[in-house]
């Protein structure tokens, strides 16, 4: 299993700010499937009190003003909150390479730029389809960590991608 962790160059203004993706061997039947693995369960008194910390910044200018109808600095922030701290990024991946190790070609940690555009949204809120869901590692038998992490997967996007 291949680890790639980029530390974030600078002290981080707010501490979750690393996202994981992974590569599983297979899923379902499909070959090389990437998925980003999401903190789940933050608390509405968790986002209310990150509102106007200045975390939230600007859209991005490529993404069309149709898509941004309705996006607000509640929804960034809750997106934010789906990210996790250096350590526990680190106790994920340690955790991923004890158990799943031979079912994971890759898992990569990266930081996050602060502050995130405003029209980012939490992966949580995303419809279960017949194409897509969620992998609930804190469902697993004897899952060791003290939060919750769920990885959201999309086999239509994986197509796409192939």
């Amino acid at each position: 299993m291949e680890i790639r962790f980029t530390e974030a160059e600078t002290s981080p203004t707010f501490p979750r700010i690393y996202g994981i993706d992974a590569i599983l061997r297979n899923f379902k039947g499909c070959p090389h499937l990437e998925i980003t693995i999401i903190r789940h369960g933050q608390t509405k008194e968790e986002v209310e009190a990150l509102l106007g910390k200045g975390l939230v910044g600007e859209p991005d200018p490529e993404v069309p003003k149709e898509v941004l109808v309705g996006a607000t600095e509640y929804r960034a922030l809750q997106c934010l909150l789906e990210n996790f701290t250096k350590e526990e990024a680190q106790a994920f991946v340690d955790y991923v390479q004890e158990r799943y190790a031979d079912q994971v070609e890759a898992i990569m940690v990266g930081p996050l730029d602060i502050p995130i555009p405003l029209g980012a949204g939490p992966l949580a809120a995303l419809p279960i389809t017949k194409n897509s869901g969620f992998i609930c590692f804190d469902k697993a038998e004897n899952y060791p960590l003290p939060f919750a992490a769920r990885a959201y997967f999309d086999f239509s996007l994986q197509d796409e991608l192939s």
